[in-house]
């Protein structure tokens, strides 16, 4: 097991999805459960949304690579926005005061680093739409593990596009490297 582990802990971690802010995405379709580009050109507006592709079709759906990654466009802005929310939960101070945010900081529970506490998992990395996913399912009360009631009131006051946001700046992170 000691050399397994050295093994798979010496693998360097590479990042899954790449994240691209921008306005105009490729027209994609989907099939299966993946949206795949029509052509690489961007001429559909993105609308508030994210659009995550496989970086290379071939190696994702037919090769079927668990190496090749994904694309995650999402509107501009989202990541600085995301991350205000994220590392504040939205406070502000406004004329000395502080006006309180719409959530809590997401490191309060997942970590400094967003890497997980105990049996709090870690979200640096993940994909956007799983991401987009549980926000959405916790706070319609589909979700009904241990920790759900904890996280229902945090994503109470958010909006789809919070969600977007918060979405996109995690993703957006590197898992930092393990220490040696």
């Amino acid at each position: 097991m000691s050399t397994a582990a050295e093994y798979f802990g010496a693998m360097q971690w590479t990042p899954w999805t790449r994240v691209v802010e921008t306005d105009l995405v490729p027209k994609t379709r989907i099939e299966g459960n993946l949206f795949l580009t029509l052509s690489s050109a961007r001429t559909e507006p993105i609308a508030g949304r994210i659009i995550e592709t496989p970086e290379d079709q071939e190696q994702s759906e037919v090769l079927r690579n668990p190496r090749s990654g994904f694309v995650a466009y999402v509107p501009v802005g989202s990541i600085k926005r995301g991350e205000h929310l994220v590392t504040t939960g939205g406070m502000s101070v406004v004329e000395g005061k502080i006006v309180p945010g719409k959530t809590v900081a997401c490191g309060t529970c997942h970590g400094p680093d967003l890497m997980g506490l105990a049996d709090v998992p870690g979200i640096a990395g993940r994909s956007p739409s799983y991401l987009v996913r549980q926000m959405y399912d916790l706070q319609q009360g589909k979700r009904r593990g241990a920790s759900s009631p904890l996280m229902q009131p945090v994503v109470a006051n958010l909006t789809g596009e919070d969600f977007v946001a918060i979405a996109a700046y995690v993703t957006s992170l590197a898992p930092p490297l393990p220490a040696k």
